[in-house]
């Protein structure tokens, strides 16, 4: 039989196991108002346009000014991603994405934030908020479904529908292959899939459902890289997978964005706000953990005999 004393070690053991498994490897919650040190900015544009970016990012953002709690609880300040201010000519279609300076990931991690595509008209800004891994930081790209090239891998969600194309994928970009596919609609995702969000019906809103919700909810967005799996969640739903198993991807760093691929010019306050972001690594599930200890167990028999 297996002494109290071996199983408290095992217990402890398996504790100590599970609390490293979870360790956070990055966090940033942009308390401190100096996260623009922190943070580089990379945008791109249409293929076509020639005129430069007119976007802005604001790592010290207090979004309560906007009537917006924290949603997973403390202060209210963030960044603040935003595209196409200015009326310019032509193309104006642009990407802005957050990176932080000298980060990179690889191996079994996750990367999980707060997001809310915030969009102050009601007739709808049709802005999308985007999240991604493995970019590059000696050549970082904006993703972005208008622009000429791609690189990191990355999922795009509109944040109050009002389009055919609500979710896009980015992956195996080149510097001459933007890498965009569009998954769709939300009109045509089954209703009740993703929590939160309005799908299944014409008109669908996503994260927007209703009028009293016009300017966007809080979105958990989360990336998880496992093996040789790259899963996209929306409010804990796999929206995508990508398969890796051909190694495209190996390293690198992650990103945050506003995306407005139509040109017009984001009124008032539109944008993209992110908050609590964390990387970390997935917690082994209550199986492995139960393999360890069995596989303890003799040992701990053979020492009490």
């Amino acid at each position: 039989m297996m002494g109290s004393r071996q199983a408290a070690a095992i217990l402890v053991a398996l504790a100590v196991c599970a609390s490293q498994a979870s360790a956070a490897l990055f966090s940033e919650n942009f308390n401190d108002g100096l996260a623009g040190s922190r943070w580089s900015v990379v945008s791109q544009q249409d293929v076509t346009g020639s005129n430069p970016p007119d976007g802005n990012v604001n790592l010290a953002f207090d979004y309560s000014i906007l009537g917006l709690a924290n949603p997973s609880g403390g202060d209210t300040i963030g960044g603040y991603i935003r595209t196409n201010l200015t009326n310019q000519p032509g193309d104006e279609g642009e990407s802005y994405s957050i990176y932080p300076n000298g980060q990179s990931f690889s191996g079994n991690f996750f990367v999980q934030m707060d997001m809310i595509v915030y969009n102050e008209s009601l007739g709808g800004q049709t802005e999308f908020g985007m999240a991604g891994v493995f970019l590059d930081n000696a050549n970082p790209v904006s993703p972005y479904q208008n622009g000429a090239k791609g690189g990191p891998l990355a999922l795009e969600y509109s944040g109050d529908g009002f389009t055919t194309d609500d979710l896009f994928v980015f992956k195996e970009g080149t510097a001459s292959t933007n890498g965009a596919m569009s998954l769709g609609s939300y009109d045509n995702v089954p209703t009740g899939t993703i929590p939160g969000f309005e799908t299944g019906v014409i008109g669908s809103r996503g994260p927007a459902p209703a009028a009293t919700a016009v300017k966007g909810s809080w979105v958990k967005v989360r990336i998880e890289s496992t093996g040789t799996q790259v899963k996209f969640l929306l409010n804990g739903t796999v929206v995508n997978t990508y398969d890796n198993s051909g190694g495209h991807y190996t390293a690198g760093n992650i990103l945050i964005s506003s995306v407005d691929p139509f040109n017009s010019v984001s009124t008032q306050a539109s944008g993209v706000i992110v908050d609590n972001i964390v990387v970390g690594v997935p917690e082994p599930a209550a199986g492995v953990l139960a393999v360890a200890a069995l596989g303890m167990l003799p040992i701990a028999r053979r020492r009490e005999r």
